[in-house]
């Protein structure tokens, strides 16, 4: 096993253990059925203008004010005006609330693989995830899997200063991250110490990076879980693309 007694892990909840890039991309769908019935606009048009409003403000992550904002710039964009009508702007917070009031369904074997972690495991277990406090924990809550952790910490936004703030709380020991996303999950825990098991599934755009190829690659996270509790070789984890190239990035 490749954890020890003190190792901490910490885990990633959105499209790690949980699915919800489909629920953003339902939420771009109905932006663009709403926009065309409205406007008359193609909804091409409209996922180009979100798009790029996307990337505008990305660098405030996917909190709910900031999609909801977001939601109502692109269509701005696309009628032309530098203001939402008011009398649209409650089916339009609707569409941007989609994404964080769905119903949290964990993904195929995540449960159960977060609970031979548990059990297998005696150091602790943590949930790092990062958005509105009050949004996550109570999606947490309703996904059912809160009560396999120690802790859920919930970041403002997932830097490596924010990583090697977790790691001050347990000195001493190796740390471990496992998520989905290169560039919140994988990239700021690695710069800050800890090493990390890179869950490959579907993210957002703008979260993509480059991995380095020494980091163990999952195909999805009870893989991850089963590599760190029953020692399989890092060779047998990494995609055959990647074989050839474990001295740079991948």
């Amino acid at each position: 096993m490749r954890l020890t007694a003190e190792s901490l892990v910490c885990v990633d909840f959105d499209d790690t253990l949980v699915a919800n890039q489909q629920h953003f991309a339902r939420a771009l769908d109905d932006l663009a059925a709403f926009a065309h019935r409205r406007l008359g606009v193609a909804e091409e048009r409209t996922r180009a203008a979100f798009a790029a409003v996307d990337r505008r403000y990305h660098h405030h992550g996917r909190h709910r004010n900031r999609f909801l904002l977001t939601v109502l710039a692109a269509y701005c964009e696309v009628a032309g005006g530098d203001a939402v009508p008011l009398d649209l702007v409650p089916a339009l917070a609707a569409i941007a609330a989609h994404p964080y009031d769905a119903a949290p369904e964990p993904k195929p074997g995540a449960g159960e693989a977060l609970a031979r972690l548990r059990a297998a495991h005696g150091g602790p277990l943590w949930l790092a995830t990062s958005g509105d406090p009050v949004v996550q924990v109570g999606r947490v809550e309703r996904s059912g899997l809160r009560p396999a952790f120690d802790a859920v910490h919930v970041l403002p936004d997932k830097t490596p200063a924010a990583f090697r703030g977790l790691a001050a709380q347990v000195p001493h020991t190796d740390r471990w991250m496992i998520g989905n996303a290169p560039r919140s999950d994988i990239l700021p825990a690695l710069a800050a110490g800890f090493r990390a098991c890179w869950v490959r599934q579907t993210t957002w755009e703008l979260d993509m990076a480059p991995v380095p190829s020494d980091v163990p690659t999952f195909d999805d996270f009870a893989s991850a879980v089963a590599w760190l509790l029953e020692g399989t070789s890092r060779q047998d984890r990494l995609p055959p693309d990647r074989m050839a190239h474990q001295g740079g990035m991948g």
